[in-house]
């Protein structure tokens, strides 16, 4: 085969390529060509996730890491809360309690009286570009942190 055939069979073979996710249905997402389907379809700019948080007795809120939730990851204390929410009341208040006996043991949070586990809906972008509060809140479950006598 000459250079000028192998360089047209190339051509046409790129072509086909670029042009085969136009035929294709636009939820296969297979390898090596994908159609990101994940990104192609509308979603909602408001997002409910579900933290943990502390409260002091003056009522101001205290950001609780993952180590409060027994993990070092981020994803895992994520998923830990999202799957006790789910699980319902029983499952939520077990939650709750746990980190309350973590947290009563962290002398950085010495301040913090009670545990929240709460559910926020936020604008997402609001949110990530420029810090804006939620939109809603509710608190699923609380629990106070037991400390020992000073």
């Amino acid at each position: 085969m000459t250079s000028r055939r192998l360089a047209a069979v190339a051509s046409l073979a790129l072509c086909g390529a670029v042009l085969e996710p136009l035929v294709r249905d636009p939820d296969d997402d297979g390898f090596p060509l994908s159609t990101y389907p994940m990104f192609a379809a509308p979603r909602s700019a408001e997002v409910t996730l579900a933290h943990a948080q502390g409260a002091t007795r003056d009522g101001r809120v205290r950001p609780l890491s993952p180590a409060q939730l027994d993990t070092g990851e981020v994803m895992q204390a994520f998923t830990t809360l999202q799957r006790a929410v789910a699980a319902g009341p029983e499952a939520r208040a077990a939650l709750c309690a746990a980190i309350a006996g973590r947290v009563a043991g962290d002398a950085a949070l010495g301040d913090v009286a009670e545990i929240r586990i709460v559910s926020a809906t936020h604008d997402a972008i609001g949110f990530v570009a420029r810090g804006a509060p939620a939109l809603r809140e509710a608190v699923l479950v609380r629990c106070d942190v037991a400390r020992g006598a000073p």
